[in-house]
């Protein structure tokens, strides 16, 4: 009876808490999912502790930090199992940079957080402060992501850490880094330091003596790492599977132990100075790598044939190397390569299709500036989908690639002078409805333009300078910001819109566009850095670009138009009208061409305060009137002013030649370096060739790219200038060509001028210049082009240094007043010219040394000839004399090659 009132009474409370259970369960599992997705109080406060003292532009990154639940927080992750606040992720998104980076120091107080094993402040702005020492005391940390985040200084041991990147952060202040690296855990697996001006020798750091051999990344590309590459660098790290050693000062061969790294899949060695036979140095890696970075370096010598083993390679770049020889077939046999960069070296021969025979990966293709030729048939299709192909300054041609219809993923498709002469095939505009870059410059390409470009989506660059292309300017794709379709026969009108508000580089110069320029245009000048219109048949004044057709605003008030404009060319056309009003807006211009147009009016004093970049003024051949404004002397960075063929009249005010940039014999020492670096960064991006025209030495020379920043001119000849040439023109040192030529300029030629040191071109012809040349000219020793014809000089040329060197007569022709070499007119008095000289040596001076010279030859030819033919006896002895001494020498070279025989024998 009491067992069974046992088992009873057992029952009866088994079945009473499966009661209790079921009452009380959904009390209980409310309970637990609060607890999982509530953060610990004293982990929440440590956090609005670390957001008080942060300082963030827009506040927008921790807005979202509020309320009692801290795991819901943005970048905040909480244990689903503890509610211990695990992660924290605070990386800046690059949209976001500007305005949501946090910055000030960080408070001590996530120490609280005990169990943080990820933390991420990335791409934040820490105003290059230290980081923090209290950091080494998260024990549990295993990842750290301090790249890009603007600190300074040695991160402490972390015993737990596996994953460390501080990219980007500057340690070159931190003296212990070397000692830092030896320190830290053997748990690491990943460790990137690039761009940390880490500057040292690999030899140096104690990687080989380190217990880094679970070490799986190491990267330190873009740091200040200099010398060869030591044997024992990597130890024993067989771990190894990522090695980036990018953008250093590297050199010499790699060593013959990196072939011990057999789990290496990543290699980049590219932009050093890596040299020796590239055989050589792919024999010394496993076969087994999947990238392999050398892009950039100083190898030489011919790709192996047995690269058809590499078959992991999935991506080879070698480009701008000194790489000679063919393409080995056995490239096509790589049937995981997907990215293939052979550019800029010296390989030749033709490419077949043998050569692609497998590659049906490849996305990108990089053959440019080679001695390639392709040989593929006509009707060629290719086992690959390419994203991204360049094949510039390759033989492609006569004929348009018809392979290209086949490749319908492409994005970027550069063939830049590839010989082609074939018309645009009709199937090309659908082929490249995904292009982002296109290149066909430089060819011969035929055919008419569409009427819109607008289908093209996604195009960020057209570039189809130096074809023949025809047709009007098509209306262009929204997004496009770089066309360039200058050196074509592109005719007609430009298009009232244009279709694009972002365009940066507009190119049409040497087309046959005709017409006015809309006042559309002005919409367009937004975002214009480059507008090039040069060389067409355009005609009319250009648009004003008012501010608003607002009838209550002033006419003085301006659109801001053109605010990013650089440089601007309208040279020869037919363009008319007063000096553009909305150039008061492009504050940035730096190069302003109107050459050869028929501007007319007065040139604005604002010129000179409202362009105070400008470095190039070019208004040749136009019709200007009125005075040079004094105020264009305020234009300190000018450095070519071109006012040639004008109707400007009055005197060269002395502050006109005042310009700061011409008294400078070296812009890249002075702080116009930065100006003038700009302007040749966007020439360098300019695929059509960039010109400077200036007429000095007496002809028309072309300075294209970075050459034009060696050329400082003042050009103001063909004009109505009157008056003196100030003597302050002396302080010019830096200046290279000087005209003043067809002007009414009187008085005498400055003494100063001998302060033009690097002057290389003089021209003061037709003006009415009097008095003497003056001597100091002779110490401009780069002088090579004079003229001071037709003006009213007198005197004795000067002869003396450089000015000895002009012999052409020609260049002080109308000056009847002048004497002296090379001139046919004497100098009065005792001074003689240099005909005079001349007429002197080779008359009595001359003849009285040939004759000197011939009585005296005749005296002594019959002394002893006449002795020798009356006496017998002499006779005998100086015949026996001159046999003796025959027989001495005869016998002296047989002796001496004798020996020089058995020297060359005994060897």
């Amino acid at each position: 009876m009491a067992k069974l009132t046992f088992s009873t009474t057992y029952r009866v409370l088994v079945l009473s808490l499966c009661l209790l259970l079921h009452i009380f369960s959904p009390a209980l599992s409310l309970k637990t999912t609060k607890l999982r997705g509530s953060c610990l109080a004293s982990e929440r406060d440590a956090l609005l502790s670390f957001k008080e003292g942060i300082n963030y532009p827009a506040g927008r990154l921790l807005s979202s930090w509020e309320g009692q639940d801290c795991c819901r927080w943005r970048g905040v992750m909480c244990s689903n199992r503890t509610g211990h606040v695990v992660k924290l992720d605070l990386r800046v998104d690059l949209e976001e940079f500007q305005w949501t980076s946090m910055s000030s120091d960080i408070s001590p107080s996530l120490l609280a957080l005990e169990r943080l094993n990820y933390l991420d402040l990335s791409f934040n702005d820490f105003g290059g402060r230290q980081i923090p020492k209290f950091m080494g005391s998260f024990k549990n940390l295993k990842y750290l992501n301090l790249s890009n985040a603007n600190f300074g200084a040695w991160l402490p041991r972390l015993s737990s850490l596996k994953h460390l990147d501080m990219s980007y952060v500057n340690l070159s202040a931190a003296m212990d880094w070397v000692q830092a690296l030896s320190m830290l855990p053997a748990s690491l697996r990943v460790l990137h330091l690039s761009g940390c001006s880490l500057n040292a020798t690999l030899a140096s750091l104690p990687l080989y003596s380190s217990n880094l051999t679970a070490l799986v990344t190491l990267d330190l590309e873009d740091n200040y790492f200099h010398g060869p590459i030591p044997d024992g660098l990597l130890g024993n790290m067989t771990s190894l599977e990522e090695l980036q050693l990018g953008s250093n000062d590297l050199v010499g061969m790699i060593p013959k132990t990196m072939k011990n790294l057999h789990k290496l899949k990543v290699l980049d060695l590219g932009w050093n100075q890596i040299s020796g036979d590239i055989a050589e140095l792919m024999e010394r890696l496993s076969h087994k790598i999947q990238s392999l970075y050398l892009m950039v370096n100083n190898l030489n010598g011919s790709l192996p044939t047995w690269i058809e083993n590499m078959t992991s390679l999935s991506t080879l770049d070698l480009g701008y190397n000194s790489l000679t020889g063919s393409i080995p077939s056995g490239m096509g046999k790589l049937t995981n390569l997907s990215y293939l960069d052979l550019s800029s070296n010296q390989l030749v021969d033709m490419i077949l299709e043998d050569h692609f025979t497998s590659l049906t990966r490849l996305e990108m293709l990089d053959l440019s500036n080679n001695s390639l030729t392709m040989g593929v048939h006509p009707n060629w299709i290719p086992p690959f989908r390419l994203k991204e192909v360049d094949l510039s300054y390759c033989k492609l041609g006569p004929h348009f690639p018809a392979w290209i219809q086949s490749q319908t993923n492409i994005t970027s498709l550069f063939m830049s002078n590839a010989g082609i002469t074939d018309r645009l095939p009709n199937w090309f505009w659908n082929v490249i409805s995904q292009i982002q870059y296109l290149d066909l410059s430089l060819n011969q390409i035929s055919g008419v333009l569409p009427m819109t470009l607008e289908f093209l989506s996604t195009v960020d660059s057209i570039i189809l300078n130096s074809n023949q292309l025809k047709g009007r300017l098509p209306k262009l794709p929204m997004g496009l910001w770089y066309l360039d379709l200058s050196r074509n026969y592109i005719s007609g009108p430009l298009p009232l819109n244009l279709g694009t508000v972002e365009l940066n580089y507009l190119l049409l110069s040497n087309n046959l566009i005709s017409g006015t320029i809309p006042s559309s245009l002005c919409n367009q000048l937004q975002s214009l850095e480059i507008l090039d219109l040069s060389n067409n048949h355009l005609s009319g004044q250009l648009p004003e670009c008012w501010t608003s057709a607002n009838s209550f605003r002033a006419k003085s008030d301006w659109r801001d138009v053109g605010s990013n404009l650089a440089i601007i060319s309208f040279r020869n056309n037919r363009l008319s009208g007063k000096f553009p009003l909305f150039f008061r807006g492009c504050q940035y211009l730096s190069f302003l061409d109107l050459s050869y147009n028929n501007f007319s009016g007065n040139l604005p004093a604002w010129i000179g305060t409202r362009l105070p970049n400008l470095a190039f003024l070019l208004l040749k051949s136009n019709m200007f009137s009125g005075y040079i404004p004094i105020k264009l002397s305020k234009l300190d960075q000018l450095q070519v002013l071109d006012l040639a063929h004008n109707n400007l009249s009055g005197t060269i005010d002395p502050s006109l030649v005042n310009f700061k940039a011409m008294t400078l014999t070296s812009l890249y020492t002075s702080d116009l370096h930065t100006n003038a670096a700009g302007i040749v960064e966007s020439i360098d991006d300019y695929s059509d060739p960039f010109s400077l025209f200036v007429i000095t030495k007496g002809q028309i020379l072309e300075y294209q790219r970075d050459k034009i920043f060696f050329m400082l001119s003042l050009d103001l000849s063909g004009n109505r200038l009157t008056g003196e040439i100030p003597e302050q023109i002396g302080a010019l040192a830096g200046l290279k060509n000087l005209n003043l030529s067809a002007n009414r300029l009187i008085g005498n030629i400055p003494e100063t001028m001998n302060g033009l040191l690097s002057l290389e071109s003089l021209d003061l012809s037709n003006n009415e210049l009097f008095g003497e040349i003056p001597p100091t000219l002779s110490v401009l020793t780069f002088l090579s082009h004079l003229n001071l014809s037709y003006n009213n000089l007198s005197g004795r040329i000067p002869s003396e240094g450089q000015l000895e060197t002009f012999l052409d007569p020609t260049i002080y022709i109308g000056n009847s007043n002048l004497c002296g070499p090379p001139t046919s007119k004497n100098c009065s008095g005792d001074q003689t010219t240099m005909s005079d000289l001349r007429e002197h040596e080779d008359g009595y001076d001359m003849s009285s040394f040939y004759l000197s010279m011939g009585l005296g030859f005749a005296m002594g030819f019959w002394m002893v000839f006449g002795t020798l033919l009356f006496k017998r006896t002499w006779r005998i002895t100086y015949f026996l004399f001159v046999d003796d001494i025959c027989d001495r020498i005869y016998v002296f070279m047989v002796l001496k090659w004798a020996r020089l025989n058995a020297r060359i024998k005994k060897k």
